[in-house]
């Protein structure tokens, strides 16, 4: 009588059914069953790919964020043409130096005394004052004030300006005003129409400390004018964008 032939049997090789299939990947495995490393294993990889992903979304919501400019990186952000283009010019500096200064002795001092006004004799009384305090008098004479409405002018070159400072010292109200082409470290005080000989401090009351000098009269000038730059600069500007 003839054996039941197997129909998993196919000249003496066995074939590979669906349901060969599904058990070999089936976690009911028995070397799967009673093995943690294998659960480990797949435990690592899920978190791997977790991670992956989570990185992945990160960085796609982070381009989004800064492309709609909900997110601003400085890093990455163009330099401001305002701060390329800031101004360096200080009008107040240009109109009247601004560094500290010692006080120099009177002694040390030579002080040329010019009269710009109308009335005579003022240069010379004046000498006799400052001699008295210690200065060396230099030229005794008239001058001319472009605006004698003032005190007294007190005018150096750059290497002169410690000593215009204690010129300055003695006789407040004073305008201090720099003669770039002079190389000679003497001063000038010429006298304007507000002058007044007794307004000149006694001997040893002038202050000796450290100090920068006074010109009230450019500093306001020097203001004014930026402040009428600056507006005009703003109606240029504001002219330029409209359509």
């Amino acid at each position: 009588m003839p054996r039941d032939k197997d129909t998993e049997d196919w000249h003496g090789h066995r074939i590979v059914t669906e349901d060969d299939l599904a058990e070999g990947f089936t976690d009911h495995d028995p070397e799967h069953v009673d093995n943690p490393r294998y659960y480990r294993r797949r435990l690592l990889h899920g978190i791997v790919l977790g991670v992956l992903a989570a990185v992945l979304i990160a960085a796609l919501v982070l381009a989004y964020l800064v492309k709609t400019r909900q997110v601003v990186i400085p890093a990455l952000e163009p330099p401001a043409a305002s701060t390329a283009a800031a101004p360096t010019h200080d009008p107040i500096a240009a109109a009247c130096p601004q560094e500290m200064l010692p006080y120099a002795q009177p002694k040390d001092v030579t002080v040329n005394v010019l009269n710009g006004t109308k009335t005579p004799g003022l240069a010379g009384a004046t000498a006799q004052v400052l001699k008295q305090r210690g200065f060396r008098i230099g030229d005794v004479g008239n001058a001319k004030l472009n605006n004698s409405k003032i005190v007294a002018a007190v005018v150096s070159g750059t290497s002169g300006r410690s000593k215009a400072l204690t010129v300055q010292r003695q006789l407040p109200g004073t305008e201090y005003v720099k003669d770039a082409k002079r190389s000679a470290d003497t001063v000038d005080l010429i006298i304007g129409d507000k002058y007044n000989i007794k307004k000149i401090l006694p001997k040893g009351k002038a202050k000796t400390r450290d100090g920068r000098l006074s010109c009230p009269l450019a500093v306001k000038a020097a203001r004014v004018k930026a402040q009428k730059e600056a507006a005009s600069s703003e109606a240029a500007a504001s002219e330029a964008a409209k359509p």
